[in-house]
């Protein structure tokens, strides 16, 4: 079995241009073969450019698309920036077009340079979506597999009004953040506005790593003692908030939290009851829908279009127990393919 770390350690060989269904497949998923009753076909190449490629949060997605690329007897490839980089990014992109990949899914940041990319991809019949990020809406690509911000963080603004209704709250959020997480917060913010009884809310701004951010939240705290929520847009902030609201007792003051991204070891501050919610991506359903959607794409001879796919949910208490008593590629917890899931 492969651990999360040490799969990020290989992955990130694999973004430096190796075949990511070398070091991440199991054997079954490129022997040949496929699901289903689809004619024979070319054995496609799709391509992931990722903005993020050793994000522990991707290690489903990336399980994903081997799974999928496995059923149709096709062939994935992880490329992109180890660390976010919009240069290393488009590189990646450039070299995916010009090796002609049969298809390619790239998260999309903020910058026109993307959309020529992806034009040069569209002149060249080359089907392209977009998944994890996306900030070409209505522009070039073909579509979007991921978590909608805006609509994500109405859902979260709606949670916050019902869990804290006329109290005051902070709604953590990096300070420089990237525009996909700024929208999250408008959402929240937008979700808020159009509810009765809503919070009053504060924006709170954050930097630094979880203990960092801990601190600055705790001296928050003190300078404000009407607060009775934290909420944070990312996955930092989330783990800092529900850590202090844990380390200070402060369910037992009327207390509530939430926020996004949390990996498999920081789900027991949701299932324990620190936290009341978190807003799961669900990357391995990116990993998945884009290349079925890549494959329908070729398959069909571009006569099927792929289509938008919002992917967030928001779980609580209840629902992450699941997560947290099993092990599974579905989460990135397990390289395994298992069923029933291996507990504990």
């Amino acid at each position: 079995m492969t651990d999360r770390k040490e799969f990020l350690r290989r992955a990130g060989v694999g973004a430096a241009g190796l075949s990511a269904g070398g070091l991440l497949a199991p054997p079954a998923a490129l022997a040949g073969g496929g699901g289903g009753d689809f004619p024979d076909h070319p054995r496609w190449r799709f391509v992931f450019v990722s903005h993020s490629t050793l994000d522990p949060l991707l290690v489903a997605t990336q399980f994903g698309a081997q799974d999928a690329a496995a059923l149709v007897n096709c062939t994935t490839r992880w490329t992109g920036s180890p660390r976010g980089s919009a240069g290393e990014t488009l590189k990646a992109l450039r070299s995916a077009i010009t090796s002609k990949a049969d298809g390619i899914a790239v998260s999309v940041f903020d910058t026109p340079a993307f959309a020529a990319q992806v034009e040069t991809a569209r002149r060249a019949r080359i089907p392209v979506v977009a998944f994890n990020v996306d900030t070409l809406a209505g522009g070039p690509r073909l579509a979007y597999v991921g978590e909608d911000p805006y609509i994500s963080g109405s859902r979260v603004g709606a949670e916050i009004a019902r869990l804290s209704a006329r109290e005051a709250v902070a709604v953590l959020a990096p300070a420089g953040a990237r525009a996909w997480v700024e929208r999250r917060l408008e959402g929240i913010l937008g979700g808020l506005s159009r509810t009765p009884r809503a919070a009053r809310a504060t924006v709170l701004r954050l930097q630094g790593d979880v203990k960092q951010q801990q601190s600055q939240i705790e001296k928050a705290l003190d300078n404000q003692p009407r607060l009775r929520g934290l909420y944070s847009v990312d996955q930092i902030g989330t783990t800092a908030a529900g850590t202090v609201i844990k380390e200070r007792k402060l369910r037992a003051r009327g207390f509530h939290g939430g926020g996004y991204d949390l990996l498999p070891d920081d789900l027991s501050l949701v299932a324990d009851g620190y936290l009341d919610f978190v807003v799961d991506q669900q990357p391995y359903v990116q990993g998945f829908v884009s290349v079925m959607q890549l494959f329908l794409a070729r398959i069909s001879e571009h006569t099927v279009v792929p289509w938008d796919t919002e992917t967030s949910v928001l779980l609580r208490a209840a629902d992450v127990k699941t997560f947290l008593a099993t092990k599974s590629r579905f989460e990135g917890s397990s390289s395994r393919h298992e069923y029933p899931l291996r507990r504990g």
